[in-house]
C-alpha cells in the first residue's frame, strides 16, 4: 500500500468573521493546518506526498507548512467550491497525483487539529488488510445535529451516508456520525471522478456519496470509530479557542511527563515543535513557539516569549524577556525585561541585565551588559562589561555597521560607540565617552568638557524661566 496524504485547506471560512484564512489561524504559534499536516507526516514510510488542496488564491504568509525529514507539500488549487469530492478530483488530475504511484489517498480535514498519528495508524491498519475496501471514520455523539449521519443495514455493514439536510425524521435521531476522516482506494476515486452529481441544495460534490457508489457496485466499506474529540473541527473563533485548550493540555502533559515543571500549565502556553530539557522550571503566563529548543535545569521566568530561540542549559530567563531568532548560552542570566532580538547569540555565563537590547550581537563568554544599553550589530569580546546607558551607533540613516569590542574591555556607563569601529582588547573607556575611532589594546578613553560652576545660577535660570513665561500668557491673552 502507498498512500498519499490530501489536506481539505480550500474553504472559506467565513463563520471565523476574520482576514485570515480559517486554516492558518494560530493555534499555539502555528497555524491550524499544521496539525493535521504533522499527524499524516509522522506516519514518516507509509505515507509519500502531501498534497493540500486550496483556493484559486492560494495560501497567503511567508511560512509555509514543513516538518524537518519531511517532503515539502504539494499544493493543489480547487478552482471551484464544488465540495469534498470536488477537491479530491483536483488532486487525482494533478500531475503530481497522476505521475505518482500511490494506490490510496488519506483524506483530513485542514481545520481538524486535534488528529492524531496513532488515530491515522489504525486506520491505514484497517486499510492494510483490506485494501480494496473504502474506510471511513465514525463518531457517536449525544447531539449529532449538523453532522451526516451513518446508514448501516440490518447486518451492521454501512450502505450510505446521509447528510442531515436530506435525512428523514427517524435517521435525524441516528447517534453515529460521519467523523470525516477517509482512506480510499485510487481505482475507487478513478471510476467516480466526473460522475458523482452536486447536491441540489448546496450544489457541492461529497466525498460521502462515494459511500452508496462503492455499496452499488459490490464493494467494501468499512468503519473506524473515533472519539468526539478528534472529529473536532473549528469553524468559529470560539472553537478555535476550544481546540487551543485541548491542544495545549495535550502539549503540557507530554512536556512535564519528560520532567519539565510547568508552575501553572493552564497558563502556559507551548508550540507544537518546542523542545525542553528535563529539570527545567517554567513560570505562569510564557509562551514558547516556533523551533525554540530549551535545554535542561533553565529557569523561564513570568511572562516570558521564546520564538525560534535556542536555551542553553542552565539558563535563566527573568520575567519578560522577549527573544526572537536568538541563541542564549549556557548558564547565562537574561532580564527582566530584555528584549533579543533576530541574530543575537550569547556565550556561557553572559548577563544581559533589564531593559537592554540587542541585535545581530554576539556576546562572549561572561561578558555582561546589566542595565539600559542597545547592543546592536557589535561583537562583544570574553568577560568584558558594557555599562548602564550604553549604546552602539550603528546606523546612519542609509547604512549599517559593526562594532567590534575585544576581551576584558571595561565600557563605562552613558557612553556612545559609533561604529564603524573596533576596541582593542583590555581597553577602558570612561563614563559619558562618546567614541568615533578605534581603540589600541590597553587604551584609556574618556571625553568630558571642562566642569563649570556658576554659583546661584540655577535661581537666575528660574527667574528667567518665570518672566518668559509671563510674557506668554500676557501675549495670549491680548
Amino acid at each position: 500500500m502507498i498512500i498519499d496524504g490530501v489536506l481539505l485547506a480550500a474553504g472559506s471560512g467565513t463563520r471565523m468573521r476574520s482576514p485570515v484564512p480559517k486554516v492558518l489561524s494560530p493555534v499555539l504559534g502555528a497555524p491550524l493546518l499544521s496539525y493535521p499536516y504533522r499527524a499524516l507526516v509522522r506516519l514518516h514510510e507509509r505515507v509519500g506526498a502531501v498534497h493540500v488542496v486550496v483556493p484559486p488564491g492560494g495560501l497567503p504568509g511567508d511560512r509555509p507548512l514543513e516538518a524537518p525529514g519531511s517532503p515539502p507539500p504539494l499544493y493543489v488549487v480547487q478552482e471551484r467550491p464544488d465540495g469534498t469530492f470536488g477537491a479530491c478530483e483536483a488532486v487525482i488530475s494533478s500531475s503530481a497525483f497522476l505521475s505518482g504511484s500511490s494506490t490510496h489517498l488519506l483524506v483530513l480535514n485542514g481545520d481538524g487539529p486535534l488528529v492524531d498519528e496513532t488515530l491515522l495508524e489504525s486506520l491505514v491498519s484497517l486499510g492494510e488488510d483490506r485494501p480494496g475496501a473504502l474506510v471511513l471514520t465514525t463518531a457517536h455523539l449525544d447531539d449529532p445535529t449538523g453532522y451526516g449521519r451513518i446508514l448501516r443495514d440490518p447486518s451492521g455493514r454501512v450502505f450510505a451516508i446521509r447528510e442531515e439536510s436530506a435525512a428523514s425524521a427517524s435517521e435525524k435521531a441516528i447517534g453515529e456520525v460521519n467523523a470525516g476522516i477517509y482512506l480510499i482506494p485510487r481505482p475507487i476515486l478513478l471510476e467516480a471522478a466526473g460522475r458523482i452529481a452536486p447536491d441540489p441544495r448546496k450544489g457541492e460534490r461529497y466525498l460521502t456519496d462515494l459511500v452508496a457508489r462503492v455499496v452499488a457496485q459490490a464493494g467494501e466499506v468499512l468503519t473506524l470509530s473515533v472519539s468526539p474529540e478528534a472529529m473536532r473541527g473549528v469553524n468559529t473563533q470560539e472553537e478555535l479557542s476550544l481546540v487551543t485548550a485541548v491542544l495545549r493540555e495535550r502539549i503540557n502533559r507530554l512536556h512535564m511527563g519528560r520532567g519539565v515543571t510547568l508552575q501553572d500549565p493552564l497558563r502556559t502556553d507551548i508550540g507544537p515543535e518546542v523542545e525542553i530539557g528535563p529539570g527545567t522550571v517554567i513560570l505562569p503566563q510564557s509562551f514558547l513557539e516556533g523551533r525554540t529548543r530549551v535545554g535542561s535545569s533553565c529557569r523561564i521566568g513570568l511572562g516570558v516569549h521564546l520564538l525560534d530561540t535556542e536555551v542553553g542549559d542552565g539558563a535563566v530567563l527573568r520575567d519578560y524577556v522577549v527573544a526572537s531568532s536568538a541563541v542564549i548560552g549556557p548558564k547565562a542570566v537574561v532580564g527582566p525585561f530584555a528584549h533579543l532580538r533576530p541574530g543575537t547569540e550569547l556565550g556561557l555565563e553572559v548577563h544581559i541585565g533589564n531593559f537592554v537590547e540587542t541585535k545581530k550581537a554576539v556576546l562572549g563568554p561572561g561578558a555582561k551588559a546589566n542595565h539600559l544599553s542597545y547592543l546592536g550589530d557589535v561583537t562583544v569580546g570574553a568577560r568584558t562589561n558594557i555599562g548602564a546607558g550604553t549604546i552602539t551607533c550603528n546606523y546612519d540613516g542609509y547604512e549599517k555597521f559593526e562594532t567590534v569590542i575585544g576581551e576584558d574591555v571595561f565600557v563605562g556607563s552613558d557612553s556612545q560607540l559609533v561604529a564603524p569601529l573596533s576596541v582593542g582588547d583590555g581597553a577602558v573607556i570612561a563614563a559619558g565617552s562618546t567614541v568615533v575611532s578605534d581603540l589600541p589594546p590597553g587604551a584609556l578613553y574618556l571625553t568630558r568638557p571642562s566642569p563649570e560652576l556658576r554659583p546661584e545660577g540655577a535661581l537666575r535660570y528660574h527667574e528667567r524661566r518665570r518672566d518668559r513665561r509671563k510674557k506668554n500668557k500676557r501675549k495670549e491673552s491680548s
